[in-house]
């Protein structure tokens, strides 16, 4: 119990064991957004210990964080304290939530947070000398779980150690609590709960044991036995296993209504100790975060959730066979039985091990006798499991191809250790509760020059680092690369790391400077293995990869690419993705590792004709000129692109909303960049300039200005030199807008005058009028009111003869606050008021946005504080509806003005930091702007416009 600011007597509580839930006496709080529940939830699972920035960012965005991260979380903290103490002053010390070095931490002792109270209990219960009195505590404890931790779908997902340890600790007493209940004839006391968690952990093998067991205790015979059965379905189904000895045991148990029995004996007569590793790498380096993960887990194996699989996957090349071996060798000393290696061959479907054959050969390295190892496979299967069931054995299945090879040749006890590795996906052995799948990424910087100082000796590394870098670099962080080059230097006298890098430097790009006459070594020889694995449309689409211009590719650009149907087109790709030649970088966006990249434009160059290259090419560009022309409808419909017409092959693909427009542009920024650009090389030069028609409503709307520039300005030169005069105007205008966004408004204005005399020339109305508009902005921003209602009353007139409504609306917008400048206040409202109306009939919430944000800032400067706040929220509202990142801004920029004006100093500074954590560092002087804001309520000053 605490006492509130106000005085008022406060109970807050808090609970993880279920659904994150507050409450503050009887009334219950809302956590927030989902990442918000999230901070929150950290702070509940570490109960009062700290919790650092940084485990916050990894958390909520994983390995790519937003360059906002630290401020987005600072703002959801600070949500935090307000919501546990709505009157605290900002900056004060809170009572619930406190912050040093270490980090936050929750302050909440056992009265207010149930994951204090159900450890106190069970620590209650193990320390009780009566079985009753044992079981109550834990049967109190039970009761405090609604679900599992954080129980809310979207955090249940999330693979954050401390929820999972969480529900661990649950776990764990469960199965404890049924150990006390089944003793003390009490089970029925437990019952309800163990259903529960073991239907929510139906691999955990010992708590599903403890439920047969329960069941049979309790009378329910028939429902223990078809528990039972339905687990060794089960088991059979995901991972091909049988039942483990425990519940084995419990199952015995229930045959014999209650009668325990024995194990059956293990076969001890002929068992010997095989040692069949590979040869560790003399200079194994990096890796070292993936080693201590999983060496962690391994060392920590009778815990709740022991590790007996570890799946290593991963693109050609990567070193995951490497890994495997070094990892073997680690612990090896942990099996004292032995170790067993097979090559399963699986890049070769024509040669790959079956299952069969490889288990008569570990049971021949395991001592069995030829006459006596089964000819059929699941028989070779059973009598492998009952010879491993009571070792610990450290098995290798080098190359696999996909689970089913893997399956029947694991060990049936807990006791063993499987390492696996494949090109290919192994996300079907992450099921089981021991599984654990590993994607091995290419090498760090730091590891990659560790791997190949290890290999040519530290003194040449030293006196060349400029060569050393470079060689990495092209290497792209690949360990065979790497390993290659370094083989080459060590194996040729006088040959320097210089020499290397000039020899790939010369190689333009090719797999010629990763050649070896050791075809285990050769990265051709290495990628051909999963290429000549590809069905003949796969391999075409690989090969066809090499024409799109991009850093990824998303499936239907991929169909249009190749030409391919939609119906096919996954089926296809996904032959792609299986092979590891192309790997998923997020999702739904694909690529491939620059060296196989450059493989697979070997390929084209040799097997696709030039004819088949441009049409690809082609394809690909209608593609993104369709999508880009459907996605600016919903973002900046007024822009005069021409329609692109129907192509053959081509992927059909349109956004449904404004705000799946402004995402589809966002997630192909990058590679529109790198469509225009290849255009413009082919010559394609007018649909060059079409697509960046379209694309600049979204570097517009996102405050990419720099971008805008860079990408108008190689646009604006290829058509300069190909004589294109309509998309010389186009882009002059185009950049004169980019400009001007960056701060030059005397470039944008000569642009601008130029861009309208060739539009004059061409007769083009409409674009003189959008033309005028741009002018009477410019001009006004420049402080030539007079020069600027010139420019808005001719781009009216014009708008008005062409029935262009929209245009109208936004010349009237703009021209209001012209009018204003010029003493013209009550005019300009008025013209205000007048564009908002014909926006809203329109259906125009982005010009609607525009219209509220100007009109917020004239109440703004006559103090009308009601009114301004108004406006400010409207546009908030509109642009959030529509994805406008800019306005949106904008809205917060100025509601922090207004309060900052009217004296409200807390809501100045929230609204200014929501502004700032919306940041994507695409406007350095408006971030700056935010700053200095910022940096004014520190020092108490005034004023808030800057």
């Amino acid at each position: 119990m605490i006492t509130g600011p106000s005085g008022d007597i406060a109970f807050v509580r808090f609970a993880v064991l279920g659904p994150v839930r507050v409450w503050r006496g009887d009334q219950e709080l809302d956590p927030g957004s989902r990442q918000q529940r999230l901070v929150l939830a950290l702070l509940l699972a570490r109960a009062g210990e700290p919790v650092g920035l940084g485990e916050f960012v990894a958390m909520l965005w994983g390995e790519r964080p937003p360059r906002s991260a630290t401020n987005i979380v600072h703002l959801y903290l600070g949500r935090l304290r307000r919501m546990l103490e709505p009157g605290l002053r900002p900056r004060a010390p809170g009572r619930w939530l406190a912050g040093d070095a270490s980090g936050y931490r929750l302050m909440a002792g056992v009265e207010q947070l149930d994951l204090l109270r159900f450890r106190v209990l069970v620590e209650r219960g193990r320390s009780a000398g009566d079985p009753a009195e044992a079981l109550a505590s834990f049967a109190e404890a039970l009761h405090l779980s609604r679900g599992p931790c954080a129980g809310a779908p979207e955090l249940t997902s999330h693979p954050v150690a401390d929820f999972e340890a969480v529900d661990n600790e649950y776990a764990d007493l469960m199965r404890e609590a049924t150990g006390v209940a089944l003793r003390a004839g009490a089970v029925r006391t437990v019952l309800p709960f163990l259903r529960r968690v073991a239907s929510q952990r139906p691999l955990d093998e010992a708590l599903q044991a403890k439920l047969l067991l329960a069941l049979v205790a309790d009378g329910q015979q028939a429902e223990a036995t078809a528990l039972y059965q339905g687990l060794r379905g089960r088991l059979a189904d995901e991972l091909g296993m049988d039942p483990g000895r425990e519940l084995q045991e419990a199952y015995s148990v229930a045959l014999q209504q209650g009668t325990p029995v024995d194990p059956p004996a293990p076969a001890d007569g002929f068992f010997v100790r095989p040692a069949q590793l590979l040869p560790d790498l003399p200079h194994f380096t990096g890796r070292s975060e993936t080693l201590h993960r999983v060496l962690t887990l391994i060392h920590g194996r009778a815990a709740t959730t022991p590790v007996g699989i570890v799946a290593i996957e991963g693109i050609p090349g990567v070193g995951k066979t490497s890994l495997a071996t070094h990892l073997a060798y680690r612990v090896a000393d942990e099996f004292p039985d032995g170790q067993l290696y097979a090559d399963l061959r699986g890049l070769d479907p024509q040669a790959a091990e079956a299952p069969g054959d490889v288990l008569q050969g570990f049971l021949h390295a395991l001592g069995v006798r030829g006459q006596d190892i089964p000819g059929s496979d699941s028989a070779r299967a059973t009598l492998y499991r009952g010879v491993l069931a009571e070792r610990r054995m450290l098995i290798v299945l080098d190359n696999v191809r996909d689970p089913d090879q893997v399956r029947p040749l694991l060990p049936g006890g807990p006791g063993s250790l499987v390492l696996v590795t494949s090109r290919y996906s192994l996300a079907g052995l992450a099921t089981a509760p021991e599984g654990l799948v590993l994607t091995l990424d290419v090498l760090p910087n730091d590891e990659a020059r560790q791997l190949l100082v290890s290999r040519v000796g530290a003194a040449p590394a030293e006196t060349d680092r400029p060569a050393l870098d470079e060689i990495v670099e092209r290497a792209g962080g690949l360990p065979l690369a790497l390993a290659v080059v370094a083989a080459r230097a060590q194996t040729r006298p006088g040959y320097r790391l210089a020499d290397v890098a000039r020899e790939l430097r010369d190689a333009r790009g090719s797999l010629d400077g990763f050649g070896s006459d050791d075809p285990d070594s050769d990265l051709r020889a290495i990628f051909s293995w999963s290429y000549r694995g590809l069905s003949p449309a796969a391999a075409r689409l690989f090969r066809l990869l090499a024409a799109h211009p991009g850093p990824d590719v998303t499936l239907a650009a991929a169909a249009s690419l190749a030409g391919l149907p939609a119906t096919g087109a996954r089926e296809v790709f996904g032959e792609l993705v299986h092979s590891r030649l192309v790997t998923e970088r997020r999702p739904g966006r694909y690529g491939a590792h620059d060296l196989i990249a450059a493989y697979a434009r070997e390929l084209m160059l040799d097997v696709e004709s030039g004819a088949d290259r441009d049409a690809a090419a082609d394809r690909v560009l209608a593609y993104y000129r369709r999508t880009a022309y459907a996605a600016n409808l919903f973002i900046n419909a007024e822009i005069d692109a021409d329609p692109p017409a129907q192509h053959d092959g081509v992927a059909d693909e349109r956004p449904a909303d404004a705000r799946a427009a402004a995402a589809w542009f966002a997630a192909e920024r990058e590679v529109l960049k790198a469509v225009m650009r290849q255009a413009n090389d082919r010559g394609r030069v007018y649909e060059a300039w079409q697509l960046e028609l379209m694309v600049q409503g979204f570097y517009q709307r996102e405050g990419w200005w720099h971008e805008w520039a860079t990408v108008v300005s190689e646009c604006l030169a290829a058509a300069e030199r190909a004589g294109d005069r309509a998309g010389v105007a186009e882009m002059l205008r185009s950049l004169a807008g980019a400009r001007f966004y960056v701060g030059d408004s005397e470039s944008a204005l000569s642009l601008l005058d130029r861009a309208l005399e060739v539009f004059t020339e061409l007769g083009n109305v409409s674009r003189e009028a959008l033309t005028l508009r741009n002018l009477g902005e410019v001009s006004f921003a420049v402080g030539d009111y007079d020069r600027s209602v010139a420019c808005h009353h001719r781009a009216l007139a014009m708008a008005e003869s062409l029935g262009d409504r929209t245009a109208q609306a936004d010349v009237l917008c703009r021209l209001a606050d012209a009018q204003y400048e010029i003493g013209r206040h009550a005019l300009g409202f008025e013209i205000l008021g007048r564009a908002l109306a014909m926006s809203e009939q329109l259906g125009d919430d982005v010009r609607r946005s525009e219209c509220h944000l100007r009109r917020a800032g004239l109440y703004l400067r006559e103090h009308r504080f009601a009114e301004s706040r108004a406006d400010w929220a409207a546009a908030q509202e509109l642009a959030t509806a529509v994805g406008h990142r800019v306005h949106l801004v904008r809205a917060k920029v100025g509601l922090g003005d207004t309060a900052f004006e009217a004296g409200d100093r807390p809501v100045a500074e929230a609204a200014w930091r929501e502004a700032a954590a919306l940041g994507t560092g695409s406007d350095p002087a408006q971030e700056a702007a935010i700053r200095r804001r910022l940096a004014r309520l520190d020092h108490g000053a005034g004023g808030a416009t800057a």
